[in-house]
């Protein structure tokens, strides 16, 4: 029986006088072909945080959706009180619970405590719970991080200045070069306060042995350096200056653990797009190329962050890669901030519809399948989305919901009943069937012809292949008018999943043929490259309601 699919809810398809549209085959002629990352995870930021320790409940809906990766921020000003004092007992207890459940974690070390500041006026960084997001191609959507109170004692104000002595040598013999059992030089407070935290809590670490119920064996491994530097917000120095702010961490970093992976600090671009190559430029004239080139110019991991504009996930992610190879540099690519605020949904600001950079929740999962497609195509390893609860976003006021559930009671704001929203259906997918998935092709069609128009094209097809041989199709419209599609099966019978629910529904191709309509695309909250003022016509910054398709095994 052929079969139609509205959205992702599958109907019989009544007998059509008219000519079934174009029918798409494999092997695809447009087809491209990625360099596949090994070993594709997902992850959610702010699971847990030292600020805000989760509890059992809230990892367990993480664990439910099916991430595997934590994100948060270790604040240096957080745990340096004074000079040479450090206060470790909230990290300890919040990473310890996190490793615990089972959850890597990716911890952020950032925020200059203000007794180090240099460069004038400490410009205050906030403390705490969520990080709240700016936008896709140019103004903010008003990200903050900020929890207006925290259980845990208060935080001295830290600062986006480059930290006092980030130029004094590295090590006590008035060097940057490692060696085995080398002190590292107290006067560089970035290279002392690196050290401290990576020896703490690298697995074996000294947190594994002074603290309570840690799990053996476990601990941190992934050290992202700084957030967002290419933000004034986040960091006042030069690309120069964290070029160095990277180099010393990097080598205080692997002094404490030779096995410590480091993340340059997650990338917004819209502000200064050029930072990167500024930074790799830095960092081709370092005074001490061996040591660059023996730490892989000092880091191993370049995440980005992308909200709001499904397809921009894609364009950063080529953009940063572009920019690498220019220099001969390969590297892995993470998205380690993505995601979409709701408007329609407490707390968000349901008396606007046309709130700038938000959408529906129906859109926001949409968004969650688009975005993970166009990262995994372009060789994304791991993917967060920002992020499991509301949190307090850029604080009570600004009304924010990205998260995948509402916040739980009590909360320190928002305070409500925890229900999942679509898009933590849509994250089970995405976490589910393309966790390790090889991208197979991608095809771009207007009217049922191939058509790779960055404006002009209708239907946006991404095939990938599960590990265990089962093909996902995804497929959404771009833009604001629906589309019929129809596609050859590669096995007698597929399931297509209804993004928003999650509800499975069996179909059969006729004649080898599945013929699916897709829903328009709806969310014109955001600019695009191809719709700048936002009109409701074009290109939309989400896709319409995606069709989810698994054939296989």
């Amino acid at each position: 029986m052929l079969l139609i699919a509205s959205g992702s809810i599958v109907q019989p398809l009544a007998a059509q006088s008219q000519a079934l549209p174009f029918r798409v085959y494999l092997p695809m002629v447009a087809r491209h072909d990625p360099v596949s990352p090994l070993g594709i995870e997902f992850g959610l930021v702010f699971i847990t945080s030292a600020e805000w320790p989760a509890d059992v409940a809230r990892f367990e809906r993480a664990r439910q959706v099916g991430a595997r990766w934590d994100r948060w921020p270790l604040y240096w000003s957080g745990v340096e009180t004074s000079p040479g004092v450090y206060r470790w007992a909230h990290v300890d207890h919040a990473l310890r619970d996190a490793l615990a459940q089972g959850f890597e974690v990716s911890l952020i070390l950032m925020g200059t405590p203000g007794f180090y500041v240099t460069g004038g006026a400490p410009g205050p960084l906030p403390i705490g719970g969520s990080v709240l997001r700016r936008s896709t191609g140019g103004s903010p959507s008003r990200r903050r991080d900020a929890w207006p109170q925290a259980p845990t004692p208060p935080i001295a104000i830290a600062a986006a200045n480059p930290p006092a002595g980030l130029y004094a040598p590295i090590f006590t013999d008035g060097t940057d070069r490692p060696g085995p059992g080398k002190p590292i030089n107290p006067n560089n407070r970035w290279a002392a306060f690196v050290y401290q935290a990576v020896a703490r809590y690298r697995p074996g670490g000294l947190a594994s042995q002074q603290v309570a119920g840690w799990s053996s064996g476990r601990g941190v491994r992934a050290w992202e350096i700084w957030n967002e530097p290419d933000l004034s917000f986040f960091w006042s120095g030069t690309a120069a200056d964290y070029a160095r702010l990277l180099k010393v961490a990097a080598i205080a970093a692997r002094q404490a653990d030779p096995q410590a992976r480091i993340l340059f600090g997650g990338l917004a671009i819209f502000e200064k797009p050029s930072w990167l190559r500024e930074v790799l430029i830095a960092l081709q004239n370092d005074p001490t190329p061996d040591l660059r080139d023996a730490f892989g110019w000092y880091f191993d991991v370049l995440p980005i962050h992308s909200y709001s504009y499904a397809w921009q996930t894609f364009r950063y992610l080529n953009q940063v890669k572009r920019t690498l190879q220019s220099f001969g540099l390969t590297k892995e690519l993470w998205v380690n901030e993505s995601g979409l605020p709701v408007w329609d949904d407490y707390p968000g600001p349901t008396w606007d519809p046309n709130s700038g950079y938000r959408g529906t929740m129906e859109e926001q999962a949409a968004y969650v399948v688009q975005s993970a497609a166009y990262a995994i195509w372009i060789g994304a390893r791991v993917i967060f989305h920002f992020m499991l609860h509301d949190d307090c976003g850029n604080g009570p006021e600004h009304h924010d919901a990205f998260g995948l559930y509402r916040n739980s009671s009590p909360a320190p704001c928002h305070a409500s009943d925890a229900r999942a929203r679509p898009a933590a259906s849509a994250y089970r997918l995405v976490a589910t069937h393309l966790r390790d998935a090889t991208p197979l092709w991608r095809l771009r069609t207007t009217n049922g012809q191939t058509d790779w128009g960055a404006c002009t094209g209708q239907v946006e097809w991404f095939a990938f292949r599960r590990p265990d041989g089962a093909r996902v199709l995804l497929a959404w419209t771009r833009l604001n008018v629906p589309a019929t599609i129809t596609v050859t099966a590669v096995a007698p019978q597929g399931i297509v999943y209804d993004v928003r629910t999650g509800a499975a529904t069996t179909v059969r191709p006729t004649n080898g043929v599945y013929t699916f309509s897709l829903p328009p695309a709806t969310n014109y909250n955001t600019p695009t490259l191809c719709n700048p003022t936002r009109q409701k016509q074009g290109e939309a910054a989400v896709g319409g309601i995606p069709l989810f398709l698994v054939e296989g095994p």
